[in-house]
């Protein structure tokens, strides 16, 4: 029923620290950010952002798409990204780059939307 489904949220939003632990969900990822690089434990999710763009429909010609929700704690990584910036993640030694769509930041969790890195 709802219960579980509330009490889970709950126990996300008391758990961050565990959440961005990278024994638990996080994997320790490299960001190359305005030139420098960065390592913090993050939280990819492609599913999420497969969502949201299903849910937006925002298809049109020439808008990015989104391809990765990124879930990073403010004080591993020590700065906010801005959007527009190139966010390149590294993971298992994949180097992946992006596009910062957009910039959420609540609770000392920041969350970036990344689209596709255009050449």
């Amino acid at each position: 029923g709802k219960g579980i489904l509330m009490d889970f949220k709950a126990q996300c939003d008391a758990d961050m620290a565990v959440f961005h632990n990278s024994a638990e969900f996080a994997t320790v990822a490299g960001f190359w950010y305005d030139r420098a690089w960065h390592e913090a434990p993050a939280v990819l999710d492609h599913e999420a952002a497969a969502e949201r763009q299903r849910k937006s429909g925002d298809n049109a010609p020439g808008v990015s798409e989104l391809e990765a929700l990124v879930y990073v704690a403010h004080k591993d990584l020590g700065f906010i990204p801005e959007r527009d910036h190139e966010f390149a993640i590294k993971v298992a030694g994949v180097t992946q780059e992006y596009n910062i769509l957009k910039v959420d930041y609540e609770d000392g969790e920041i969350i970036l939307e990344l689209g596709a890195y255009m050449e």
